[in-house]
Parts: structure tokens; sequence; C-alpha cells
């Protein structure tokens, strides 16, 4: 509210100075009008010669003096007003008769009070020999010293002219050709001087304290607003300076330059208008239309200013056409914003009304449409100074309603500090904290080593383990993410309260009594003391591990969770924080590809990632120069005993490494993202051996392995439709298998690839079933047409009863679902004596036949056949 009341106050001292000096303004315009117009009284020292004059035009402008005073054709001008012929291309001449007996008493001007006329000359003959007794024109008198300097086009006429006199007066102007002709004492013409400067006086320091004003406000603030309005000053200054002569008077001297300065700088005062009325009405006020007609006149009057330099005898004409129009646009933009709602605009509409209307006044009066007056012929100065005024005014007040709403702004950043203060502290605590178990996360851990490293905590030695729980991200993709989140949580929890009791462990979080720390969904960080009077690091994470035999209740269902746990010490394994988690995430990782479930870093660990990263560059180069191999492994059905199929299965055997095992080489293949290359080579090369065996008379099927990668890109089943045209495969010969944790991730995208891939005619097998989660909801939902029962269970159903009723339920539930089923890892003749009872479709197994080379394949079959 304070705010308020002192905005409201700001508010009304602007409007109070306005009214005031708006008034004074209002009043030192009428009483120097007044002033001015006593002059138009009939007395001795002035008379206006407009009723006694005739002219004749000159087309041709080749009239000499002698030729246009024998002219039959003057017109009279009777009427007594302002002859005015506007923008003509032609000469005037003008006769006038006097007496000059009748002056004798006084010195006399013959004066023209229009001084933007370029070309003025006199002549003066006797009114009864005709001779010429006196002559001069413009240019003499203004280079005259002894002329006396006025703004107005004054001819001195000499003392020894006496008696009756006719004098001619050629008039040409590239400006409009008005041509009031008066003639005035010296006294008269000091005090006409004097009054005129008065008010352009009035006039030029008005616009240049508006000038040093706002020029000061653009240097101050940088608005380029202020900088278009202190241009336009400038220019209008310039265009007064023309129009009034005291340019051609006081700054230049040759009188022809008005004749450039006048469009020029009228043109550069529109152009500058423009700008700022474009920048300081609101974009969001102006029709689309409108701002581009503005900027469109912008060019026009910099066409125009450049045009006049070199034709200026046209240059005055097209500076008022384009006048008109430009004033025009800004009057309807002041008007359309203030209809909008702008508030600043009333200034902007009165002060460009009041332009307008003068403006209109005096380009009516140029070009002749309104007969010449002291109200038209300084209409353009009291409008543009009305102008300048109201413009500065409404800057003022954008000035005054920027501060407001920046005390409104302050007073709401006050209020929303206390806010802002809570916010940054829970954002601190969040970036800190686990999300989901509100246990610390890895960069407070990273925090914490460095004050353990840095002896703060009075801990010489002490090692980093890491927990990985490789499980959540399983049971999340399957069960569902909030499921994973809270078995997660009671993991947290109930490591956490292991460690809090044990004077070995090191808090993380010491104001908490948090021991646990959070690297990333699945994987928790403790520490431990390490040293004299200490158990090692292996037997306290030990007594840890028993956590596998603890049963969780995972979705009604329970399971155990498996565990990797890599080790990294301080200072044996690094002096920094970042090198003491690198190398215990090093170790965890290894020991997830080892039978071991904990590991300590060793240098060895190093060199084993390393030989997996030059594997990566290795199995790039093998790919694209074909050096692996396929192997088949023969599947046969189990009524008959007859061939019907081959598992693809890949080989490589490195002149770097030797054979790399195929776990080994499509774990990295996954890893560094080269399946897709991987198994688009197996797939073209399948083909190639299918279509061998067909033009051989050997009808076979193919099983091809897709891991999620693969599943993943709805390419490669344009590459599968491809590649069966290129070389004329039935795609109804082509088992691809996939396994249950392959499609636990993206479920939906791999379920939408699978029907895509089985509507080409190929069959879909679920690979190693019953190994994974939720198996009737991947048949229920996935387009599977065989069921490949793991080994594990085909291996043990002789020794373990368990085993063997599985396997017997999996092909009853094939039977009902209508889905074959195929037994891997048949090791004896027992097993296949099982599997062929309890009703397997197929078989495939080391008993039978093991995997062999493409051509050793081949002849096996041909062997066989024969």
């Amino acid at each position: 509210m304070n705010g308020f009341n002192f905005s409201t106050r700001t508010w009304k001292r602007p409007c109070r100075f306005g009214s005031l000096l708006l008034a004074g303004f209002f009043l030192a315009s009428f009483s120097l009008y007044a002033a001015t117009s006593q002059a138009d009284e009939p007395n001795y020292d002035y008379y206006n010669l407009n009723a006694f004059l005739s002219y004749v035009i000159d087309d041709g402008k080749e009239l000499l003096p002698s030729d246009a005073l024998a002219q039959s054709e003057w017109v009279r001008n009777t009427g007594g007003e302002v002859l005015n012929f506007g923008f003509v291309d032609y000469a005037v001449w003008l006769k006038l008769s006097l007496d000059l007996t009748t002056y004798q008493s006084n010195r006399w001007h013959l004066v023209i009070p229009y001084p933007l006329l370029q070309d003025v000359e006199v002549f003066a003959f006797s009114e009864q020999s005709r001779k010429l007794l006196w002559r001069s024109n413009l240019r003499e008198i203004r280079q005259d010293p002894k002329t006396f300097r006025s703004n107005n086009i004054n001819f001195p006429i000499p003392d020894e002219l006496s008696g009756k006199v006719d004098f001619l007066l050629r008039i040409e102007s590239t400006t409009s050709l008005q041509m009031p002709v008066e003639l005035w004492t010296v006294e008269y013409l000091v005090a006409r001087q004097n009054m005129e400067a008065l008010l352009w006086g009035l006039y030029f320091g008005v616009i240049v304290a508006l000038l040093l004003y706002n020029s000061f406000l653009f240097i101050s603030m940088g608005d380029k607003t202020y900088g278009y309005y202190v241009m336009t000053l400038v220019s209008l200054v310039m265009l007064m300076l023309a129009i009034s002569g005291l340019g051609a008077r006081y700054l230049w001297a040759n009188p022809e330059l008005t004749g450039y300065v006048l469009p020029v700088s009228a043109c550069l005062a529109l152009f500058w208008l423009l700008c700022f009325s474009l920048s300081f009405l609101s974009n969001d006020c102006l029709k689309p239309w409108l701002r581009l007609a503005m900027k469109a006149m912008c060019v026009g009057n910099l066409l125009v200013a450049g045009y006049v330099m070199y034709a200026p005898e046209s240059g005055a004409f097209l500076a008022g056409c384009v006048g008109v129009i430009s004033m025009v646009l800004v009057l309807v933009a002041g008007v359309g914003s203030l209809f909008s709602g702008v508030e600043i605009a009333r200034y902007f509409v009165f002060a460009t009304a009041a332009f307008v209307l003068g403006t209109s006044l005096y380009l009516a009066n140029i070009f002749g449409w309104v007969a010449p007056s002291r109200l038209t012929n300084h209409a353009f100065q009291g409008g543009s100074m009305l102008e300048a005024l109201l413009f500065s005014f409404a800057l003022a007040h954008r000035i005054k309603e920027e501060r407001r709403h920046k005390l409104i702004a302050m007073e709401k950043m006050k209020a929303a500090q206390y806010a802002t203060v809570q916010v940054q502290e829970q954002a601190l605590e969040q970036a800190l904290h686990d999300p989901i178990t509100k246990f610390p996360n890895d960069a407070f851990l990273l925090n914490r080593l460095g004050e353990l490293i840095d002896h703060r905590s009075g801990c010489d030695s002490f090692a980093l383990v890491l927990f990985s729980f490789p499980q959540f991200k399983e049971i999340s993709s399957s069960m569902g993410r909030r499921l994973a989140e809270d078995l997660f949580s009671k993991v947290a929890i109930r490591v956490n309260s292991e460690l809090c009791g044990d004077i070995q462990s090191i808090a993380v979080e010491t104001s908490q009594r948090f021991f646990v720390s959070v690297t990333e969904f699945g994987s928790l960080a403790f520490l431990v003391k390490m040293g004299e009077g200490y158990r090692s690091v292996h037997d306290f994470v030990d007594h840890l591990m028993h956590l596998r035999e603890t049963a969780f209740d995972v979705g009604g269902m329970s399971t155990r969770l498996k565990a990797f746990c890599g080790i990294a010490t301080y200072p044996r394994h690094g002096d920094r924080a970042d090198l003491l988690v690198q190398h215990a995430s090093a170790a965890r990782d290894y020991c997830s590809r080892t039978p071991e479930d904990v590991t300590i870093y060793s240098s060895d660990i190093d060199a084993y990632g390393r030989r997996r990263l030059a594997i990566v560059g290795e199995l790039i180069n093998a790919i694209s120069a074909r050096d692996l191999e396929l192997y088949l492994q023969p599947q046969f059905d189990c009524r008959s005993n007859r061939l019907c199929g081959a598992e693809v299965l890949l080989r490589w055997n490195s002149e770097k490494f030797g054979v790399v095992s195929p776990v080994e080489f499509i774990e990295v293949a996954e890893e560094a993202g080269l399946m897709p290359e991987l198994t688009r080579f197996v797939i073209e090369e399948s083909f190639t051996v299918l279509r061998s065996f067909n033009e051989n008379g050997h009808i076979l099927t193919l099983s091809i392995n897709l891991s999620i990668q693969n599943l993943m890109e709805a390419k490669l089943i344009s590459f599968v439709t491809a590649m069966a045209d290129k070389y004329m495969i039935n795609l109804s010969e082509v088992v691809f298998e996939v396994t249950e944790t392959t499609t636990s991730d993206n479920f939906e995208t791999v379920i939408e690839n699978l029907n895509q891939l089985a509507s080409t005619g190929c069959s879909i097998a679920l690979d190693d079933y019953g190994t994974g989660y939720s198996s009737l909801a991947y048949l229920s939902r996935l387009p599977i047409h065989e069921l490949k029962i793991d080994r594990s269970f085909i291996s043990q159903m002789g020794r373990n009863d368990s085993d063997y009723r599985i396997v017997e339920n999996t092909v009853k539930l094939a039977r009902a679902l209508q889905i074959q089923t195929v037994a891997e890892g048949v090791e004896d003749q027992d097993t296949l004596t099982s599997v062929t009872r309890l009703g397997c479709d197929r078989v495939q197994g080391f008993h039978l036949a093991k995997p062999m080379p493409v051509s050793q394949f081949r002849d096996w079959v041909l062997r066989r056949a024969s």
C-alpha cells in the first residue's frame, strides 16, 4: 500500500507541472500573436501592396524586364490577397506602380515577408520614359554588408528614386511560390524583425531545452526511444531554420542551400518521428499492416531525402507529399493505441493531432489551397512546438510508469525473499539427497570423501564400498516403478540400520546419522574405517552379504536379491574423491561379470577395462571386414527324429585377441551400441546360408537371436524384408528368438515392433523361458510361436523333480496356447527320452549335435541325408 500511495503522489506532481507549463505556453503564444497582429493595423510605417499588384506568368522563364514591362496581359490582383501559386515550374513577374514623392520623408524597404523564395529580382523603371533606374536581386542584398540583415526578403529603395516609378519583380522558386509584397520603413523593419526574433527565440528556446533534456535522458538511460526523439528534435530545428530564413541568414551564406536543407530536414524529421512512434508505442497495440506501412514510410522518407540531393527543384513538393502520409500514419497509430487501452497514448494522440493540424494548415498554405495569413504561416511553428512539449510529457509519464512498476516489483521481491530462501534451502537439500530414499546422494558422498581425504574427520585410512542390486531395474520394468522404489527404500533402510550399530562404519551425513549414500537407483555406497584394531574390509562386507539370503516380498511373490560389491581403499587406490568412486565403480562392474560377489579394485581391472575398449575397436573392424563366422546347432523333430532346423550362433577368432568368447564380445557389442550392425551382419549371412540350403533341396528353419537394441529400432523390420527380397527367402523359414529379460525394458515399444516383425511371416520364439518375471503376461501379449525351455530346467529334470514338473507344465501350457516347444541343453539319451515323452516338439543339445561351422554343417547334412 505504501508503494501505491507514493506512486499516486508522484503522478499528481507531473500533471500539475505539465498543466502549468502548458497554460504558460498558450498564454505566451496568445500574447505574441496579439502583438504581431497589431502590426497589421494601418499606419504610416507599413503598407500592404498586394492590392496594387499585377502579374504575368513567364512559362519559358525567358522574358527580359523590358519585354515583361511591355506585356499587355497583366492580370490585376484586385482582391488584395497574397498571391500564392503553390509548387510550379515557371517564373512570375509582378508589376507595381508607386509615386515615391509621397514617401520622401522616410527610408523605405520593398519587403517580401516569405523567406523561402530562392530567386527574386527587382527592376525600377521611369513611368514616362521606361528607362531602367535601378535593379537588384536577392543574392546581392544578402551579400551586401550595408543591407539590413533580416530573415525576410527586403530590398532598400535608393534615395535617388523619386516621382512615379514602375517596379517589376521577377520571382522563381522550387518551394511554394508565395509573393506577399509590402512596403516597410526602416523603423518598422527593425521592430518587426525584433518581434519575429522574439517569436523564433521562444520557439528555439523551448525546442533546444527539450533537446538537451531528452539527450540527458538518452545518455543516462540508454533507451533508443529517447534517441529517436532527440534526432527528431534536431531535424526539426534544421527544418525551422530553413523555413524561418534564419539558417540562410546566420548559418549558410548561399541561399540556394535552403532548397536542399528544407526537404532533407523535413524527410529526416519524419523518418525519426516514425522510428520514435514505432519504439514508443507497444508492439501489441499496433496492427501488423500499420507497422509495415510505417516502416515503409521510413524507407520512403530516406529515399526522398536522397533524391533531393540530385533533384532539389522537386524536393520540397515530394517532402510535402510524404509528410502528409507519414503524419496520417502516426496519428492513426496513436489513436489505435489509445483505443487499445494504452494510457500513455493520450499524450501521443494530442501531440500528433497538434502537429498534424499545424502541418496541415501550413501545407495547405504552401500548396495554395488556403489564403496565406499570420495563422497559416506560423501554424507549423506552433504545432511542432506543442507536439514537442506533449511528447516530452509522454516520455516523462513513461519514466514515471517505469518507476512505479519498479517500485511494485521491489515490493513483490521483498515479499518473496523469505519464500526464495526457503526454496533455495529445499533445492539444496534435494540436490544433495536421493528423492526416493531421502538418503545422501552421490554429490553429498563426494563432499564427504573430500572431508575424509583432507583428514578433517580424524580418519587416515578408509574404504569406499559400492553395492549394486541389478534386479531392481527388472522389477521396475516388469512390475512397476513404484513397487521397485518401495522395495529399494526398504533395502536402503535395512542396510543403514545394519551399519548404524557398527563402530567401524563412517557416517556419510553425521547430522542425520545416515551411513548409506544412494549413488543411483539400485546402487548403495557406504564408508568403512580401516587400520589396526579393525576387521578387514572384506570381512566387514561379508556379514552384509547375508541380505542375499533375506526374502523380500515383491508384488505378492517372495524373492531374493542378488548383489554385486566393489571396493576401493584410501589412499592405496586413489587420493581423490572422484578417483575412489571411479575405481570402486570399476570393481563393482567387474564383479558383475565374474562369479565373485565382492571385488576389491586392482590394476588388473583397469587392464580388463582397456581390453574391452580394444575389443570394441576390433569388433567394428571385424563386422565391416566380415571376419565373424556363423555356427549352426541342429534342431530335431522329437517325433520323427528328423532334422528340421538350426540355431544360428556367432563365433570370432580375432587376429589380435585370438578366440573371443561370444559372451564377451556380445556383451561388449551391447554396451557399445554395436548390436544393430552385428545383428544385420548375422541376418544377411543367415539368409545367404538359407538360400543355399533351399537351392540344394534342404528345407530348414534358421533361428536368429535378437537383443533389446534390435527390438527398439523400427528400421530392423524394413531391413529384414529388404534382405528377404534380395535373397529370395521365405520368411516363414525364419525364427527370431527373444528373451524375457529383453522384453522387460520399454515393453510397449517391444510389443509393437514384434507384432510388425511377426506380420512379415516369420516366427517369434521366447528364449530361456522360465528365467524371467511374469512369463504368463508375456505369453498373453507377445506374438509368440515357440517356447524354448531353458537348459537349466532341462539338464536337471532327471535329478530334480521340481524341474521335471516345470518342464511338464510348460509343455502343457504351450499346447493349450497352440505354441510349439523347443527343449535346449539335451545332453544324454535319458533327457531326450523324457522330453519326447512329455510332448516337446523339437530338441537341441550336445547329445544330438554340437554347433558347427556352416561348411561343416552342410557336409554333415549331406552325410545324414545319404
